[in-house]
């Protein structure tokens, strides 16, 4: 009977999670229940993690306080966007799910065509310029983890997570 009232329980926690996508609801469950993380695209739209830019938009999938030492984002990039960016405080890789761009590392000006099925990584802080041609689609990974709300400064990086 507890077996049943404690599922019962946690059942209306996760349909509350569901309706409710205001910050932090997500990691207070987890904390309390000590589950692994499942969470869908459809959870993050419209939330503190659904962060977007001029020519970009991404959704946080994962963040600094879901402790796992690196974030995770969906991030769909414009037809058209020109990005200079340099993300002097963290390390980025980036999968292409879809769309083609042109990098170009801006230290030895090599240009690299992307293309859905590719990977690039930002080991060394590299500043690059990324030309999209079609709309991508990207699955990008950040460490150290990106707390949310970032966005891009002059420099094209974002701030130093604290």
């Amino acid at each position: 009977m507890k077996e049943s009232a404690a599922a019962s329980t946690a059942e209306r926690r996760i349909a509350a999670i569901t309706r409710d996508a205001t910050a932090g609801v997500y990691d207070a469950y987890r904390k309390e229940v000590g589950s692994m993380i499942v969470r869908s695209l459809d959870e993050v739209t419209g939330t503190e993690r659904d962060v977007q830019g001029e020519g970009w938009r991404s959704q946080r999938l994962l963040l600094r306080r879901d402790g796992l030492g690196f974030s995770l984002h969906n991030t769909t990039v414009a037809a058209g966007a020109e990005m200079e960016l340099e993300y002097r405080n963290h390390f980025e890789a980036c999968y292409v799910m879809a769309g083609e761009a042109e990098l170009t590392d801006l230290a030895s000006g090599k240009r690299h065509a992307l293309a859905p099925g590719m990977v690039y990584a930002l080991d060394q802080h590299d500043r690059h310029q990324l030309r999209v041609i079609t709309e991508m689609q990207l699955v990008c990974v950040f460490n150290p983890a990106l707390t949310g709300a970032e966005t891009h400064d002059d420099t094209g990086s974002f701030p130093a997570s604290d």
